[in-house]
């Protein structure tokens, strides 16, 4: 590892959150909801892999909380999902190159797939199941947006290489 990455400023991480939120609470047309990006699944996904030791599973849940809120779901549906990714992301972190595009794209296919396949057994199990496949969409749009928004996210920390102390 050559470079080590380190925060702007003391709560980076908690703004981002809060970034990813105000995306989140964005109106969008009725036509684009079902595209909308998981805003604030993707913001864990990023820490998970840019600062995997910062990352916290209580923020996670509070987080997944403050969604759950927004979307009226049941209290904790969203929050077990949240948890669920912070702990999956920091799990396949090892096996994978973070390096690579596609391998940043697998995990967050798979990670994004189970977070979404969680919060639809919940649903259904409310009888709040969507009838079509439409609901797998913002799996697609979130892989979409992916490297357009780590590149936001980015100005949140600052990379360092080893030979930058020179």
């Amino acid at each position: 590892m050559g470079n080590s990455v380190s925060l702007r400023f003391t709560g980076a991480i908690i703004a981002s959150v809060i970034f990813s939120f105000l995306l989140l609470l964005l109106p969008l047309p009725d036509e684009w909801l079902l595209w909308r990006p998981e805003w604030v699944a993707l913001t864990f996904i990023y820490w998970c892999l840019k600062l995997p030791k910062k990352i916290s599973i209580v923020l996670a849940w509070i987080a997944g909380l403050f969604i759950d809120v927004f979307h009226g779901s049941i209290l904790g549906q969203h929050a077990l999902s949240m948890v669920i990714v912070v702990f999956m992301s920091l799990r396949l972190l090892p096996r994978l190159s973070i390096s690579i595009l596609w391998h940043q794209y697998a995990l967050i296919f798979l990670v994004l797939g189970t977070y979404l396949l969680i919060n639809l057994w919940i649903m259904a199990a409310t009888g709040n199941n969507p009838a079509t496949w439409l609901y797998w969409l913002t799996l697609f749009s979130s892989l979409l947006i992916w490297p357009l928004y780590s590149w936001v996210l980015s100005f949140f920390h600052i990379e360092r290489s080893r030979f930058d102390e020179f």
